[in-house]
């Protein structure tokens, strides 16, 4: 399974379009005068002028080459303030051998880098730069009833990461194991790592691997459907 595109919802369109141009150095590659697009390596982002004031919170994490973690480090702290928890700013995860910093975007969503050690390809360009993004890692989903909503996930093949029953009151990692992709399937109230900040169930569109586009909308209703071709 693979997130090649995600909308996320804002209402601050041209605070997010300055972020992630200005300060990342993103290419926008479409937009209109209510979205923008920008490429994340192989997959898309896209920022769509939210209809209601409504809060939003999301969290994602962008994949980086596995051997420049430091590199990447070094050059997203000379741009924004990096996320910190118990006077750590970086944190290493023994289980799956990845290392991961936080930082908030212009909407205070939760954005994270990520260095998967086993499983991203290496890279040896001289400095470190927006152009090593390498695609979305991970992407998360709120919802009333993580449960409810993995049986429609079930139906199009994507399960829980180790297999196990889906945790209603915890993070859920969807998608095979050992893998670079992941939907993080999530209950309100969930504290993120290196955040305050409490998960709550916001609009998102996503699609899967050309094939799916699961939607959550204004009214928290998900939707999971094929892509006509």
């Amino acid at each position: 399974m693979r997130i090649t595109e995600a909308m996320l919802y804002t209402n601050r369109l041209d605070e997010m379009k300055h972020f992630y141009v200005e300060k990342l150095g993103l290419s926008v590659v479409d937009e209109d005068s209510t979205r923008f697009q920008i490429e994340l390596g192989e997959d898309n982002l896209i920022f769509q002028e939210a209809v209601m004031e409504q809060k939003r919170q999301y969290h994602f994490a962008i994949n980086i080459p596995a051997n420049r973690f430091k590199e990447a480090k070094e050059w997203i702290m000379s741009r924004v303030p990096l996320l910190t928890e118990d006077g750590e700013d970086e944190i290493y995860f023994e289980g799956i051998d990845a290392s991961s910093l936080y930082f908030y975007d212009a909407d205070e969503n939760v954005v994270e880098l990520i260095a998967r050690h086993s499983i991203n390809p290496e890279s040896n360009l001289e400095s470190f730069s927006s152009n090593e993004f390498l695609g979305i890692g991970e992407m998360s989903l709120t919802v009333e009833d993580p449960s409810l909503v993995a049986q429609a996930f079930e139906t199009i093949g994507v399960r829980r990461r180790d297999g196990n029953s889906i945790d209603p009151h915890h993070l859920n990692f969807m998608g095979p194991p050992n893998h670079d992709t992941y939907i993080l399937l999530v209950p309100p109230g969930r504290v993120w790592l290196f955040s305050p900040k409490l998960s709550i169930p916001s609009p998102i569109q996503m699609v899967l691997d050309q094939q799916y586009i699961v939607e959550m909308d204004e009214k928290h209703e998900i939707h999971i459907h094929s892509i006509k071709k």
